[in-house]
């Protein structure tokens, strides 16, 4: 039997690009060997074949979070559901709206 396949997708951001590289949206659903499957969004950017985030300081959102089998048909299932276009649209507004807010709380502590 083959081994399940993570889903994930890319969302680029071309808003936030900056020196670090192209801002990226990845959403991924993930299996854990404590039995959860975890779906998440988080930002990373892209550059030289690299990817580039700050741990705590990069947006990440926890969407969907379960306990279960990891089958590919139960993680592409669950990226479904938690990935929707609406959700997809609503996580892209947070994710400017967060990046606004650290870029004014950077420029206040300057």
């Amino acid at each position: 039997m083959a081994k399940a396949q993570e889903p994930r997708q890319i969302i680029d951001i071309p808003e936030l690009n900056n020196e670090q590289g192209a801002a990226q949206m990845e959403l991924s659903t993930r299996k854990y060997s404590n039995g959860q499957i975890v779906s998440a969004a988080h930002i990373h950017y892209a550059k030289d074949g690299m990817m580039v985030f700050e741990l705590y300081g990069d947006f990440s959102k926890t969407m969907l979070r379960i306990k279960g089998r990891a089958t590919q048909k139960t993680l592409d299932a669950q990226q479904a559901q938690a990935f929707t276009p609406e959700s997809i649209a609503a996580l892209r507004v947070e994710v400017l709206a967060f990046y606004a807010s650290k870029r004014k709380r950077e420029a206040l502590a300057a």
